[in-house]
């Protein structure tokens, strides 16, 4: 990993975050970002980055979510980001598996899982359930719920707190 590519990553979030001046702005640079995490089957670009890169540009594609409402995100632009996210989840790279941990929980808090699943809105509660059984089969893999999916850079356990906050009903 270059170090340089986590600085221009973290001065494009920061630049938006405080540089926009409405939340189209904001989502043109998620939309980029998007492009760079998910590159789809017709794009040109080609994945090469390493997973710590890829950790980066889910972190800062949160951060910028978390700055939008809800209701002003297209529903064109975002179509699978759970399911992208949820399939990181068997991933064993923990700091990656914490990214998507943390993106999950922001799109469910959202409550407008429309704009992020291609499914029907009757097939979100089971979106949601086979995510849940994801992440009880990640704790269990350990044995330890406070080992798995720790981020390694702060301690804090995302697949757990992710987990609580789902069968909390939230959603």
């Amino acid at each position: 990993m270059k170090l340089y590519d986590n600085v221009i990553l973290g001065c494009l979030t920061v630049v938006t975050f405080f540089g926009a001046s409405n939340s189209d702005e904001t989502e043109s640079v998620m939309k980029l970002l998007w492009d760079l995490i998910n590159p789809g089957t017709d794009s040109s670009i080609e994945r090469k980055d390493s997973l710590a890169i890829l950790t980066v540009m889910i972190s800062a594609w949160s951060f910028l979510l978390f700055t939008i409402d809800g209701w002003r995100l297209s529903h064109k632009n975002w179509q699978g980001a759970i399911t992208y996210f949820s399939n990181i989840l068997d991933s064993n790279d923990e700091a990656l598996c914490a990214a998507a941990c943390e993106a999950l929980a922001l799109v469910f808090e959202f409550n407008c899982l429309e704009k992020f699943s291609s499914k029907t809105k009757d097939s979100n509660k089971e979106l949601k359930d086979n995510i849940i059984k994801q992440l009880r089969s990640r704790l269990s893999e350990t044995g330890n719920e406070r080992i798995s999916s720790q981020d390694p850079r702060t301690g804090f356990n995302s697949a757990s707190a992710t987990l609580d906050f789902l069968e909390a009903g939230f959603v």
